[in-house]
């Protein structure tokens, strides 16, 4: 594992997070016996405007019951499993860390979902399953943590069937710079390696793809985060909430994210790119 690798495990790598996540569903009152997706979405739906987006990105995916999904960095699973729940399809996790797919694992079961939705550790550089072997693809907000978007890419076009969809939300570049750090995604510049939306787009056609859908999500992103404002003092945080998966400085994370995208540091783009027919 590379340097950079290191770095993204360690960052997404939270000791004893699914004991954590427990707690604060017995501290909210929810019986583990009845937990559903909704009561798991304030800590596993990791990405900007949380199960809205995810939702969205469902009904622009058009998969359907009969389909094996790929998901590339699932993170704790919370859209991998939203996924699978609302269109009926197979879903397969993937995320660089363990820990991370130890907790997706350990909650998908607690759901009764294991039958639709699997996991597995490894680098989505490297996907450990053969080519043409998936219906669909689904990746949210993994740009930010990738140098080597051509090979994530490849490696998505390369497993997906002929005719398959891959749906990609992510972050990326805008006009200004630099970034105001820490972010959600990043404590610094050794682990963000954002592109311009033209940029992104030119690598998603260089890996093949056809590009079949692109929003501009930036405005929405910005009124999702404009309550946002600077923490003073130590935070006040919720029984549950995803500073389990990346600290007590989200707000602070939070609010540069805020002021990065009203100060044109950074986009929110979601795309379908689909694999030509052979």
């Amino acid at each position: 594992m590379g340097d950079n690798n290191n770095s993204i495990h360690n960052y997404y790598s939270p000791n004893d997070l699914y004991n954590k996540i427990i707690e604060g569903l017995d501290k909210l009152g929810i019986d583990l016996s009845n937990v559903t997706l909704d009561d798991l979405q304030p800590v596993d739906e990791f990405h900007i405007r949380g199960d809205t987006a995810t939702n969205e990105l469902i009904a622009l995916s058009d998969f359907t019951p009969d389909q094996h999904i790929l998901d590339v960095g699932c993170g704790i699973g919370g859209s991998t499993r939203r996924l699978s729940h609302e269109t009926g399809c197979r879903v397969t996790g993937i995320d660089l860390s363990d820990e991370y797919i130890d907790v997706a694992q350990r909650l998908t079961q607690l759901l009764g979902m294991k039958e639709q939705v699997k996991f597995n550790a490894c680098s989505a550089l490297d996907l450990p399953f053969d080519d043409n072997s998936f219906d669909g693809v689904w990746s949210l907000q993994m740009n930010m943590n990738i140098e080597d978007k051509q090979s994530w890419l490849s490696e998505c076009y390369r497993v997906l069937k002929p005719g398959g969809r891959a749906v990609f939300y992510e972050v990326c570049a805008n006009e200004n710079a630099p970034l105001h750090f820490p972010v959600p995604w990043a404590q610094d510049t050794s682990m963000s390696f954002l592109v311009k939306p033209d940029a992104f787009r030119d690598v998603l056609k260089s890996a093949g793809f056809e590009i079949t859908d692109w929003n501009d999500k930036t405005n929405l992103a910005q009124k999702a985060l404009a309550h946002m404002q600077k923490p003073v003092g130590k935070p006040t945080l919720p029984a549950l909430g995803v500073y389990l998966l990346v600290g007590e400085d989200i707000g602070t994370k939070a609010y540069n994210l805020h002021l990065n995208l009203d100060e044109e540091r950074v986009s929110l783009i979601e795309t379908v790119g689909v694999k030509p027919e052979a």
